[in-house]
C-alpha cells in the first residue's frame, strides 16, 4: 500500500508571518488553490483512492480541490493528522499558535457532510489535538492511524496535513534523522510504501 503525504497549499497565514500564525481557521489564497489544482496533474486520482484530511479550513479545501473530479470520492477528517509541532520544544505550549486549532467538530459535521469523520466520540481529541502533544503521547495515536489505514481496502492512500505533522509520521514510519529541512512546503507531497 502507497502513503501519499500532501502539504497543502498556501494559506493565509503563511503570507505574513508572524502575524498571521494567530489567525484562527485560515483559508486557502487564490495561489494556495492554484498550488493544489496542480497536483492534478500530478497524480490520476481514482475512485478507489482513500483521502484523509487535518480538521483545519486550509487542509479540507485542499481535500475537496484535489477530489473535485471524482464522482464519489472516499474523503475522511481526523484530528489524528491534524496540525503538529516539528520538532516539540520543550515547553510547546509557549508555541501554540491560533492557525494551528482544529475546525470545530460540529461545524465540520454540518458544513463538510461529504467527509467521514474519525475519533468522533473523541470530544478531548478535537479539543486538543495532537500539536503539543509529547513524543511518547503522539506514538501511540499516530500508530493507531497507521494500522487502521492498513485495514483499508485501497491501494493509495493520501493524507492531506502539515509540514510537521507529515514529518512526525514519516518518523514513525521508520525514517531518522529529518529536519525542518525535510518540510515539503506548499502543495508538497511524499509518497511511501507501508
Amino acid at each position: 500500500m502507497e502513503i501519499v503525504f500532501v502539504r497543502h497549499g498556501q494559506g493565509l497565514h503563511n503570507t505574513d508571518i508572524p502575524d498571521r500564525l494567530n489567525t484562527e481557521n485560515p483559508r486557502l489564497t487564490d495561489r494556495g488553490r492554484e498550488q493544489v489544482a496542480g497536483l492534478k496533474s500530478v497524480f490520476s486520482f481514482r475512485m478507489d483512492d482513500m483521502f484523509i484530511s487535518s480538521p483545519t479550513i486550509r487542509t479540507i479545501e485542499t481535500t475537496t480541490i484535489i477530489t473535485s473530479e471524482l464522482e464519489s470520492a472516499k474523503k475522511y477528517v481526523s484530528p489524528l493528522v491534524g496540525p503538529r509541532m516539528y520538532p516539540i520544544p520543550v515547553n510547546p505550549e509557549a508555541y501554540a499558535v491560533k492557525c494551528d486549532l482544529n475546525y470545530p467538530l460540529d461545524k465540520i459535521i454540518n458544513d463538510h457532510s461529504d467527509f467521514i469523520v474519525l475519533e468522533k466520540d473523541n470530544q478531548e481529541l478535537w479539543n486538543t489535538g495532537i500539536n503539543a502533544l509529547t513524543e511518547s503521547a503522539f506514538e501511540p495515536l499516530g500508530l493507531r492511524m497507521i494500522n487502521w489505514i492498513k485495514t483499508l481496502s485501497t491501494n493509495r492512500v493520501f493524507i492531506i496535513a502539515h509540514d510537521g505533522t507529515i514529518t512526525n509520521y514519516r518518523i514513525l514510519l521508520g525514517e531518522s534523522g529529518l529536519t525542518r529541512a525535510d518540510f515539503l512546503g506548499e502543495a508538497g507531497w511524499y509518497r511511501v510504501e507501508i
